[in-house]
């Protein structure tokens, strides 16, 4: 199966995913986050299976969620998920951010690395958007948004 096929048979996944999943409360994610409204939470299963078919396998993660966002005109999804110990989430995000890097079919650029208050972002151009991946501890966190609402996005999620 070609890359554009596998990458299309993933995004139609994810839409149906978020068209219908719930929005239940959570206590990680906010009800507004950089002047953007929670319009989707998604979390158990359904995450577990979403970042599953991001990544093209199966990761060794003990939960997830996906949290969507939307203002006027600008939206954010914020990937989160967290591993069973501190050196595995080092590993998993080390292992997600050389694969972007690396790869001959990757559809990220302008690779960036970014130290904000001591966390280490990697910051990627792809599909339209700014991604920011980083980790706290155990949580690995994937941002996807505009460029010119990234940063107001991490900045509410890690206050």
């Amino acid at each position: 199966m070609s890359y554009f096929v596998k990458r299309t048979t993933f995004l139609i996944l994810l839409a149906s995913l978020l068209l219908g999943c719930n929005q239940p409360s959570s206590p990680v994610f906010k009800e507004e986050i950089g002047g953007l409204k929670l319009v989707r939470l998604i979390t158990g299963e359904d995450a577990l299976l979403a970042i599953n078919k991001l990544h093209g396998q199966e990761i060794d993660v003990v939960s997830g969620m996906i949290a969507c966002y939307q203002g006027e005109k600008e939206k954010a999804t914020i990937w989160l998920s967290e591993s069973a110990s501190e050196n595995d989430a080092i590993q998993q995000t080390a292992g997600m951010v050389r694969k972007m890097r690396d790869s001959i079919k990757t559809p990220f650029s302008n690779y960036a690395e970014i130290d904000r208050s001591g966390v280490k972002i990697y910051s990627f151009m792809g599909m339209g958007q700014q991604h920011y991946i980083f980790r706290v501890k155990t949580s690995i966190y994937w941002i996807s948004a505009n460029p010119g609402t990234i940063d107001k996005v991490w900045e509410g999620l890690v206050k």
